[in-house]
């Protein structure tokens, strides 16, 4: 069987060599060619080529962090009987683009101090991150992410950091640094 095979590609190819060698003007596929694909594609003939086109749409410049005014500080208690006053003092944000939809996950980390009242253990407050559509100045999805700081015993403060669940909004383009902005604030006790 395989003496036979060989013998068949052998012929096939002496027949492409021989007949490729003159043009006819003919639109008919050389018995070379006709070889090549069969291999190649299980074919006689080579599949249409796929077109290339180009996706830009997971490409984005990422809106930025705003921190609104006021939003930076949140206390726990107040005057004599403030227990901890919490601070952001950075923020970060990461987006990826899937299905026309941008996922954009959130960092907020800063320090807890612990007030006159305060002292050492555990202790919380909300951020709410949002993310607002710069041309109507509209929140179009938000979340609430709770801020857990542990003061050390005979600390008097510490640092948090927290990292949201992605919130999503849609892809209109790829400079969606001008289309929305993400806000984030302390909620207020």
């Amino acid at each position: 069987m395989r003496k036979v095979f060989l013998a068949t590609t052998s012929a096939l190819l002496l027949a492409g060599c021989a007949s490729s060698g003159s043009s006819t003007g003919s639109s008919e596929p050389s018995a070379m060619t006709k070889l090549a694909n069969l291999i190649a594609f299980n074919s006689t003939t080579a599949p249409k080529p796929v077109e290339s086109v180009v996706d830009n749409s997971d490409r984005v410049e990422c809106p930025v962090v705003d921190v609104e005014e006021g939003g930076g500080v949140a206390q726990i208690g107040s005057g004599a009987g403030l227990r901890h006053q919490f601070a952001i003092s950075d923020t970060a944000r990461e987006c990826t683009v899937a299905n026309k939809q941008i996922s954009i996950r959130v960092g907020v980390a800063g320090r807890v101090v612990a007030g006159p009242a305060g002292g050492a253990g555990t202790v919380s407050v909300p951020v709410r991150i949002g993310i607002r559509r710069e041309t109507d100045k509209k929140i179009l999805t938000s979340k609430v992410v709770n801020i857990t700081a542990t003061i050390p015993p005979g600390g008097s403060n510490t640092t948090f950091a927290v990292v949201s669940d992605p919130l999503t909004v849609p892809w209109l383009r790829e400079e969606a640094d001008e289309d929305y902005m993400v806000v984030v604030s302390l909620a207020k006790r």
